[in-house]
């Protein structure tokens, strides 16, 4: 992250406040729509503090991380890429496959809410005979 980056956003939040301050002096914008513009700026404003602070963390981190690396070497172990593809495409298929399923079962000329509430058993269902 570029600190002069982090003094622009800055400076852009603090020109934001300032024309919309303009803005509402001059009556072009409404008490209504300032709540918005205000945020906005506020975000402009605290967004160079937050990149300011990236920076300083990243580089430490980048510090700490060269420091590390050069005392011991890291291995990582390789995803098993053919079980996680084969994973994915098992997945896509059975999910493809319940909705058509879904589809088909449903009775031409009723819409999705009207079958699942006919799924539904009543409450004061009576059999006649029940051997």
């Amino acid at each position: 992250m570029n600190a002069k980056l982090s003094q622009h956003m800055t400076l852009l939040g603090l020109c934001a406040m300032a024309f919309y301050g303009v803005m509402l002096a001059t009556g072009k914008l409404s008490v209504d729509v300032m709540p918005q513009f205000v945020i906005s700026a506020v975000i402009f404003l605290t967004s160079g503090q937050i990149m300011r602070k990236a920076a300083r963390i990243r580089s430490q981190d980048q510090d700490e991380a060269q420091a590390k690396q050069q005392t011991e070497k890291v291995e990582r172990e390789e995803p098993d890429w053919p079980f996680l593809t084969n994973l994915l495409n098992w997945t896509a298929a059975l999910l493809v496959v319940g909705v058509m399923a879904i589809l088909i079962m449903k009775p031409a000329g009723v819409t999705f809410s009207e079958a699942f509430s006919e799924t539904v058993a009543q409450e004061n269902y009576f059999a006649g005979h029940v051997p």
